[in-house]
């Protein structure tokens, strides 16, 4: 099916950026809309694009008109923009990516075009190559986890004690590319779990556990099928890729209070201010306590935020986890 792009702008040079790059990315069949900045959230309620490109330089606090525009992580939003010191903001505030205009010079231009269509072509795969979805009890829910040092082994002994007829887990860990797979493999072999690496387009069903591509962010979107992921690289956020924080963010506003957080050990914050947003949008969120702890860093930084709804060790943990889905998220 062909996608339908909405390019939101004041500015008619944007739009005709946009249309020129589309044909050079190949999608010069594409349907193409156009509004601007006030009409913005009423044209993408009214004509539900597959996809929305939002000029970035037409005024301040585009962070705050990304989280205006539309529920956020329920339409991909690529931002584009002059500034190369925002990237940041506007991927927390729901952008799931930013590319950056050309300059005006032939060979920034060769640059953006090639950016331009790599970042278009990533997520329309996604969409079309999306795994097809498979109804389930229990997927109004998420389980998400989160861990640095020491985490590999304690998201092992968690699923060992977790049943399998649970909502989904989405799980990052700070792991290098090329390892996670394995390591999914290897709980799927040693939990029973039934384990995979992240793929954008990948949808969730009762009792999956995804994790995190090493050197690839972990967001989760939620549409009428249900819940889904994207996997894709971009720029470390509180230090790390994937990140813990970028995960949360994502299922704060895609679940809400229907989420579950739990933070393992780990060095440093990440994850910290994830949780304190899940927390706000209603989410209870488990930390694994100082004592389980090999490095009692991420958990410590959650709980002193005031993001953490209850600590456990880590040997109780699967069974807070239980409680609360028998009970009601």
């Amino acid at each position: 099916m062909t996608p339908l792009f909405l390019v939101i702008t004041e500015n008619k040079a944007f739009a005709q950026l946009c249309r020129k790059s589309l044909t050079n990315a190949g999608f010069q069949s594409s349907k193409l809309a156009s509004a601007c900045l006030s009409n913005g959230r009423k044209s993408v309620t009214a004509l539900s694009p597959d996809y929305v490109l939002l000029d970035g330089d037409c005024q301040n606090n585009m962070d705050d008109y990304i989280i205006s525009l539309a529920p956020r992580y329920s339409v991909p939003i690529i931002y584009l923009t002059i500034q190369h010191n925002n990237k940041y903001p506007m991927m927390q505030a729901g952008a799931i990516d930013v590319v950056y205009k050309p300059d005006g010079t032939p060979s920034d231009n060769e640059r953006f075009q090639k950016r331009f269509a790599e970042s278009i072509q990533r997520l329309e795969k996604a969409r079309v190559n999306s795994v097809v979805h498979i109804p389930a009890i229990n997927t109004s829910g998420i389980i998400a986890i989160g861990g640095s040092t020491g985490s590999t082994e304690a998201l092992k002994a968690i699923l060992k004690d977790l049943r399998h007829d649970l909502p989904p887990i989405v799980a990052v860990l700070h792991m290098p590319a090329g390892y996670t797979r394995i390591y999914a493999e290897q709980l799927c072999t040693e939990t029973g779990h039934n384990v995979v690496e992240a793929k954008s387009g990948l949808y969730l069903s009762q009792g999956m556990v995804v994790i995190a591509q090493g050197g690839q962010h972990l967001r989760l979107f939620r549409d009428k099928k249900g819940y889904f992921v994207t996997s894709e690289a971009g720029v470390k956020v509180s230090g790390h890729c994937p990140s813990v924080d970028v995960l949360f963010d994502s299922v704060a506003y895609s679940a809400k209070r229907n989420a579950i957080g739990v933070i393992l050990t780990g060095m440093g914050c990440d994850g910290a201010k994830g949780m304190l947003n899940m927390k706000k949008m209603g989410a209870y969120n488990i930390g694994q306590d100082a004592e389980s702890s090999i490095v009692y860093g991420m958990p410590k930084a959650a709980y002193e935020n005031g993001s953490v709804s209850k600590q456990c060790p880590l040997d109780k943990i699967a069974q807070e986890i239980h409680y609360r889905i028998d009970n009601g998220l």
